[in-house]
């Protein structure tokens, strides 16, 4: 009876071995898959002359970035950027067929101007940016909160 117990223990100790190496395989995977999308404010040295497509002649003093730093490509990247009301923000030299980004590699940074279409979010420095993207693990999607410092604009 005691071996009949020691053959059960064993059994026990092989199987969870082998659900702990399932897992760690899988968790690793899925690391190797992920893209990590975050988004940020650049503060750039000088201002950058934007011509927008209607061809008015803007400055932008910051960029949002979009930044991939993840072991995996990302794609159909998109984002919104909400007030701290939660109303939309445009951004004007945003053409409407800009997103989604096909493609965003390893290490890949989009700059976008940030120049409101509203006079009302010129001035204010809290947003709130949703990102949407798929990589090797399906659909994913982040909310970062994002904060400018202070601007002449």
């Amino acid at each position: 009876m005691s071996e009949w117990i020691g053959t059960v223990i064993a059994v026990c100790a092989l199987a969870l071995s082998a659900v702990t190496a399932y897992t760690q395989h899988r968790s690793r995977k899925n690391e190797i898959l992920a893209a990590r999308v975050t988004v940020y404010f650049h503060r750039t040295s000088d201002f950058a002359k934007v011509k927008l497509p209607d061809g008015t002649l803007r400055q932008a003093g910051y960029h949002l970035v979009i930044w991939n730093h993840g072991p995996a490509s990302a794609e159909d990247v998109e984002f919104e950027v909400h007030d701290i009301e939660g109303g939309t923000v445009a951004l004007a030299d945003c053409l409407d067929n800009e997103f989604p980004l096909k493609r965003l590699d390893v290490a890949g940074r989009y700059p976008i101007p940030w120049l409101p279409v509203a006079d009302a979010h010129r001035g204010a420095r809290r947003f709130t940016v949703r990102l949407r993207w798929r990589d090797g693990n399906g659909g994913q999607e982040r909310v970062l909160p994002v904060r400018r410092g202070e601007t002449n604009v």
